[in-house]
């Protein structure tokens, strides 16, 4: 496996193992979700495509590395984290992204823009500040050895 590190202002080239200590999710379960087919918005699933992680790919392997803190299990974490991916690519400007629970019980993914929703509108949401967690993934590398995991 490749594991170097390439960084640009908006783009990063990293091995799986790379993107995962980048975003602090552990790789074991990271690949064991892949394995199981749970993360399908993984970059490079299609033949002769590079593995190459962008800010959003990124965003979304943060998102599930914070839903298996959160007691998510592994499949649903990536079903979750794919559905962030989906949301983030096709709303660029995303402010943050919340996973919502509906009057009817189930769950739905909220983009927020420029104004962000009052908790009230939202009361039961797990929320994620897109623009935070891209701040904390463009963190110098050289600190990783520093910060906690």
């Amino acid at each position: 496996m490749d594991n170097h590190i390439t960084t640009t202002s908006d783009r990063f080239d990293l091995a799986i193992a790379d993107a995962c200590r980048t975003a602090q999710v552990p790789h074991d379960a990271f690949t064991a979700t892949v394995r199981a087919g749970a993360y399908p918005c993984l970059p490079g699933v299609d033949p002769g495509s590079p593995r190459v992680f962008d800010d959003t790919d990124l965003t979304a392997l943060y998102i599930y590395g914070r839903l298996l803190d959160f007691g998510f299990g592994a499949l649903r974490a990536g079903e979750y984290a794919c559905r962030a991916h989906e949301a983030l690519k096709s709303n660029a400007c995303a402010r943050a992204i919340s996973i919502a629970l509906t009057s009817d019980g189930g769950k739905r993914m909220v983009v927020e823009h420029d104004t962000p929703l009052s908790p009230a509108a939202l009361p039961e949401r797990i929320h994620f500040d897109v623009g935070a967690i891209r701040q904390f993934l463009k963190r110098p590398f050289a600190q990783d050895a520093a910060q906690p995991a």
